[in-house]
């Protein structure tokens, strides 16, 4: 069971110098004798040569070389320590047990922070498996040349969205995907025929850019309805050399429809409003008039029957 790994740190390159071709019988700590185990480790480190930032994997065979087939062996624990200390970057324990012509592989990873080489030792704590209750302990060293990274400064658009119809406005961030800062970071929308740039941010000044951070920033531009997409240009300095790339922002997702109509256009399909009264005598006072008389009728011929 692994009970120890160490934290990978950002932009690690470890590559290996040293290894012994082939494998090497492991030093055993203290005064060894007829008895010791004839333990061999190998080691394979992986990648070879890997950029910085990496996580390198180390493995581990462990052979029994016993001829004897009842001298089975446990293997208790195995280290990967910097050479001379304690540090552990990584370590397992109750690994197993090796029968006699037998091999088992623990797989053991490590990082680095900073540059220069570094001598580490794979460690292991072994034992009979009968009643020899003697531990042993051996040592196998692996060598490793940290690198500084290659990869420099650079700016890509993160987290680009698109919206508007022809008039479009381009949000996201400009992010330094690089381990050296960039200068000097400029966006623009360049004219393209279908797409043109649109005040007020046809471009947009960022400025510096930390290694590994981001800045926001917002583009405007024209585009026809046909373009389907706006094309950034990213202007920046890294390292002393100024750098230019075009990123094409997708118009896909971009709400692209037609304007609202017109007020003028919109009233043509209005249903129509309400127009004066038809021509003629005018309804409602005749009908008033119509039921004074019968009321004054009723009225007169109540009033006679009296």
């Amino acid at each position: 069971m692994r009970t120890d790994r160490p934290v990978s740190w950002w932009l690690l390159r470890v590559v290996v110098v040293g290894i012994v071709a082939g494998g090497i019988v492991g030093v055993a700590a203290g005064t060894a004798d007829a008895s010791d185990p004839p333990i061999q480790i190998e080691t394979n480190v992986t990648p070879e040569e890997p950029v910085v930032g990496e996580d390198v994997s180390i493995e581990a065979t462990i052979s029994n070389l016993e001829h004897d087939e009842g001298r089975n062996v446990d293997v208790r624990y195995v280290y990967l320590r910097e050479a001379g200390t304690l540090n552990d970057y990584d370590r397992f324990r109750r690994v197993g047990t090796v029968g006699s012509g037998g091999s088992l592989s623990i797989p053991l990873s490590v990082t680095f922070d900073d540059p220069g080489q570094k001598r580490l030792e794979v460690e292991i704590t072994t034992q009979y498996s009968d009643e020899d209750g003697e531990i042993y302990t051996y040592r196998q060293p692996v060598f490793v040349d940290v690198q500084e990274s290659e990869l420099h400064g650079e700016v890509r658009l993160t987290s680009v969205e698109a919206v508007g119809g022809s008039a479009v406005t381009i949000e996201g961030d400009a992010a330094n995907i690089g381990n050296t800062d960039v200068e000097s970071v400029l966006l623009s929308v360049p004219d393209t025929g279908n797409v043109s740039p649109r005040s007020p941010n046809g471009e947009y000044f960022v400025g510096g850019v930390d290694a590994s951070e981001f800045a926001t920033f917002d583009l405007t531009a024209d585009a026809d309805p046909e373009a389907e997409s706006v094309p950034v240009e990213i202007t920046y300095i890294v390292d002393g050399e100024r750098m230019t790339k075009t990123q094409q922002v997708d118009l896909g997702s971009a709400n692209r429809s037609a304007p609202a109509p017109s007020t003028q256009a919109a009233a043509s399909h209005s249903p129509p409003a309400a127009g004066p009264p038809a021509s003629g005598p005018p309804l409602v006072p005749i009908g008033i008039a119509v039921g004074l008389l019968v009321v004054g009728g009723i009225g007169i011929a109540l009033w006679r029957r009296q």
